[in-house]
């Protein structure tokens, strides 16, 4: 080795240290923006299943809830189908609707809508995302109505979903809401508090 090339060697490796910082530094703030949606709270009421026993002729009516800070803010809401049809066309007004608050202000709010009673869940380490479940959420108002495949249920189901909740029942073997508000917590590993009436 010429002693040229010896005198490079420390230099080459500082530029390297150096560069190997700055790139660590620039990862971390992006990795942090990438998980700026997801909420890590410590136990928490992460997610909200409201019901109406007699909706939909007693077969039950279904309505979501989720926490969108670890303060405990709230969006929660429904497609409502308040004509009563068995299909809407997608792009048509079927009963959608939504809203934000407290936890005292959504129970509150779900019983001004009619809503009976509500199952929580609650986990160690309540981590969830928020801005899928905005998204699947904001896309009910415009997916239309079907009595089986697209009716209140799916869209809990799709918003919950996407917020993160494992283990939730199948539709297609509890095509009635009131029967699959009843499996929740009963036909997985997930735990959900009892029903509580509103």
């Amino acid at each position: 080795m010429s002693l040229a090339s010896a005198a490079r060697r420390p230099r080459f490796l500082i530029f390297l240290a150096v560069t190997v910082a700055l790139l660590a530094a620039s990862i971390g703030p992006l990795t942090q923006f990438a998980n700026a949606a997801t909420l890590d709270c410590g136990p928490a009421k992460g997610a909200f299943v409201f019901v109406r026993n007699a909706g939909a002729n007693g077969l039950g009516h279904v309505g979501w809830g989720y926490r969108l800070t670890c303060e405990g803010a709230y969006a929660y809401g429904s497609v409502e189908n308040p004509t009563g049809k068995a299909h809407i066309d997608k792009g048509f007004d079927n009963g959608f609707w939504t809203g934000t608050g407290t936890e005292t202000q959504m129970l509150a709010d779900m019983r001004t809508h009619g809503y009976n009673s509500y199952k929580s869940i609650t986990t160690a380490k309540a981590t969830f995302d928020t801005d899928p479940a905005d998204v699947a959420a904001a896309a009910s108002g415009g997916r239309g109505y079907d009595v089986i495949g697209n009716n209140c249920a799916d869209n809990v189901w799709d918003v919950l979903h996407a917020y993160g909740v494992p283990d939730l029942p199948y539709l297609q073997l509890l095509p009635a809401p009131n029967m699959w508000y009843a499996a929740l917590g009963r036909t997985s590993n997930v735990e959900w508090a009892k029903s509580a009436t509103l």
